[in-house]
């Protein structure tokens, strides 16, 4: 088929069932939809089908797939996923560890039973509309439980890590034998690539409404040590405090560097260096959360100099005013909105007419002062 026109779902499953195959729906689109919401992403699987039969029928297709074949195709205007069936044998450590069959006579229910949970281990028949859910997936998001698919979950273990973010994006919780193979992973856990766990931990704070959960999960199955061991190094008290931090400040911004900086409050700076010497975190998140722990400190006890001082560094920095301020809400802490202060400094200063024989740091002094002034007058107001 050439792509002069555009390929519909109903054309995709038709022209694959007619070759002897069948086209599911699979995974979190699946899910989705059985809880009312809107797919962000549609994956599909095919069965009964070669992978060559697969290219002569859909040239436009685009091969990614290494240990097994996955296509991009634009199906309805969208750019989607279209994988193979397979299944999967443990042969080695960590996520490539994997030997992978994705011959025609794997069933979709063979490709579901390798997935990670139940609630991600449904399929949908794209010419029946009929719900594959041979592992009690529908049942499981009715309940708000996630359960592990089989015994095969610990396989992978990111898997552990992907757990906790289901956790903090859907607000289920972790059923105990599922949460016992989640802890089984640590030890192969340390060997897995940075990027992966950073992969999931950005997934978290951007899309959890409470990211602490995340770390919660992490916590319970004895993997914070391991994972964000920065966290783990806390005292209990101070630990909870930041999660607790982290969930009020996500309730006011869905920026990732924000709810990220909302740590700078209760880890040291060494230790969020030291994280970003382990993750190499993206540069505004870093800059972000030590900036916050440094004004912090700053502005213990306001005043007009240190109020200047501190919007001054925020003008330059990864975060802006009106950020500190949502992390400044979400700790209770004693600080005027600095938002607001900024649009006063700059206010006071547009309105004044510079004195044309300054020179140098003369300027400088000059500017502070009617910006100092500005401040205090601000705060007895």
């Amino acid at each position: 088929m050439g792509d002069t026109l555009e390929l519909s779902e109903r054309t995709l499953a038709e022209t694959v069932a007619a070759q002897g195959g069948r086209l599911y729906r699979v995974g979190g689109c699946v899910r989705d939809a059985l809880r009312g919401l809107p797919a962000k992403d549609i994956d599909f699987c095919v069965t009964g089908m070669v992978k060559k039969n697969f290219k002569e029928l859909f040239p436009e297709a685009k091969e990614c797939g290494k240990s097994f074949p996955v296509f991009l195709l634009t199906v309805d205007g969208v750019k989607c996923e279209v994988a193979f069936a397979r299944t999967e044998r443990k042969v080695g450590p960590g996520y490539l560890g994997f030997k992978v069959s994705s011959k025609p006579k794997v069933t979709i229910e063979e490709d579901l039973f390798r997935r990670d949970t139940t609630i991600n281990s449904m399929a949908m028949d794209c010419l029946s509309g009929a719900i594959i859910d041979p592992y009690g997936g529908r049942e499981d998001i009715e309940r708000g439980i996630l359960r592990a698919t089989s015994e095969h979950f610990s396989e992978d273990p990111i898997r552990a890590l992907r757990l906790a973010g289901q956790a903090a994006r859907l607000g289920f919780t972790v059923e105990p034998r599922t949460l016992a193979l989640a802890a089984t992973v640590a030890e192969e856990l340390k060997d897995e690539p940075v990027e992966r766990m950073l992969a999931e931990l950005t997934k978290a704070l951007s899309e959890a409404a409470e990211p602490a959960r995340f770390f919660r999960v992490l916590d319970e199955a004895h993997l914070l040590p391991v994972t964000f061991g920065e966290l783990a190094a806390l005292g209990r008290g101070e630990r909870e405090r930041a999660l607790q931090l982290l969930d009020a400040t996500a309730t006011q911004t869905s920026s990732l560097k924000v709810r990220f900086a909302s740590f700078g409050l209760t880890l040291p700076q060494e230790e969020l260096e030291k994280w970003n010497k382990r993750m190499t975190l993206p540069g505004d998140w870093l800059e972000g959360a030590i900036t916050v722990g440094q004004l912090a400190k700053l502005l213990a006890q306001p005043d007009a100099e240190t109020i200047v001082t501190a919007l001054i560094r925020l003008g330059r920095g990864a975060i802006e005013a009106a950020d500190f301020d949502c992390i400044a809400k979400a700790g209770a802490l004693s600080i005027p909105e600095l938002a607001g202060l900024k649009a006063v400094m700059q206010q006071a200063v547009r309105a004044e007419v510079l004195p044309p024989q300054l020179r140098g740091r003369e300027i400088g002094v000059w500017l502070r002062e009617r910006q100092v002034k500005a401040i205090a007058c601000a705060l007895e107001a």
